[in-house]
């Protein structure tokens, strides 16, 4: 099937829309919310995220509820499932395509269930829509194509990350209790990565947050995600003079913080997605991943990236140094060519 007859829903549908994985899939997967609700105004919304993405969408105004799957006991995750059929959706859609999407989709029960002809395990579903016909090139665009095929119209296509008043003002807060008031100029460093092999040195972001200092009169906001505090605190150990403040909290209050810097300065990964999301211009440090496909969304944006014979690579042609931690496509990424990228973007106010 290439598309599905929206008449087919009744005119207050309940919805559920599937979408599990990381942050940046999550984020990149707003972009669908809106235009799903313009096109059935009354209908009831549900999106299935895991815990580490709820702060992405629970503020969005076009969801009506966020039901997070966690991978708990056998018996949580019965219960999980039999509210997902207890709902008696109209249509459930898998923007996931994993088994367990596609099983959600399937367990949901729902009149229309709906995903991608070509996923591994679209047998689950008894809506098969193809969109080759739309040429999808970035990540949004095969999420965006799927819910077009449903007869859901886009006026442009882009994240919408909404965070609540009450996370602006937690925002707030914690820069002021960091020495950081409202009006003082400030970078975000994100030094941390999942993956040893796509670390840049500690020391050239350490000389960055001096340089950004001293040259720019720039605030250091050290920011990392959990489980990477270790690699913040080693770039906050070997900064010299740069007021750093080193800031862990929940995505909500992350991204207003990074809303209010001039720039930030990150791995490719799930903060880069948040910050390009939140409009603030952004410089990402890309080794093992293409950023022709991966780089952040939008404009105003810079990528760093020396374009190796072995990148992008992957499990099977990753070669033993870069497990180690010495990755030659970091390792090549010079101070300089960041601070080239920083400059530019500040020039332009």
């Amino acid at each position: 099937m290439e598309t599905f007859d929206p008449g087919l829903l009744p005119a207050n549908p309940r919805i559920l829309l599937i979408k599990l994985r990381s942050i940046g899939d999550v984020i990149y997967n707003t972009a669908v919310y809106g235009p799903l609700k313009k096109r059935w105004p009354r209908a009831h919304l549900t999106v299935v995220v895991e815990p580490p993405a709820y702060d992405i969408v629970k503020d969005h105004p076009a969801v009506d509820e966020v039901l997070c799957f966690k991978k708990s006991s056998p018996l949580e995750q019965l219960r999980f499932y039999f509210r997902l059929f207890a709902n008696r959706y109209d249509a459930a859609i898998d923007m996931h395509e994993g088994p367990r999407g596609a099983g959600m989709c399937f367990l949901s029960g729902a009149k229309f269930r709906i995903g991608n002809k070509y996923a591994k395990r679209s047998f689950l579903y008894n809506v098969r829509l193809t969109f080759d016909d739309l040429q999808p090139k970035y990540p949004i665009d095969y999420q965006v194509a799927l819910i077009r095929k449903m007869g859901v119209a886009f006026e442009e296509i882009a994240p919408a990350v909404h965070i609540s008043e009450a996370g602006v003002k937690r925002g707030d807060d914690i820069l002021s209790q960091n020495g950081i008031a409202p009006g003082d100029p400030f970078c975000v460093i994100h030094p941390g990565v999942r993956k040893i092999y796509d670390q840049w040195q500690f020391d050239k972001f350490a000389a960055l947050a001096d340089y950004f200092h001293s040259h720019d009169g720039l605030k250091i906001v050290l920011a990392c995600g959990p489980g990477q505090e270790d690699q913040a605190r080693a770039v906050l150990g070997l900064v010299r003079d740069a007021p750093c403040a080193f800031i862990q909290t929940g995505l909500q209050e992350l991204a207003a913080i990074t809303r209010r810097a001039r720039f930030v300065l990150c791995h490719n990964g799930g903060y880069m997605h948040l910050a390009a999301a939140m409009g603030t211009p952004t410089v990402a440090l890309f080794g093992t991943a293409n950023p022709a496909i991966w780089g952040p969304w939008g404009k105003g944006h810079a990528v760093v990236y020396k374009n190796l014979y072995c990148s992008p690579c992957n499990s099977r042609t990753r070669r033993k140094e870069c497990d180690l931690g010495d990755a030659e496509c970091k390792r090549l990424i010079a101070p300089e060519d960041v601070i080239k990228e920083v400059e530019a973007i500040l020039a332009r106010g």
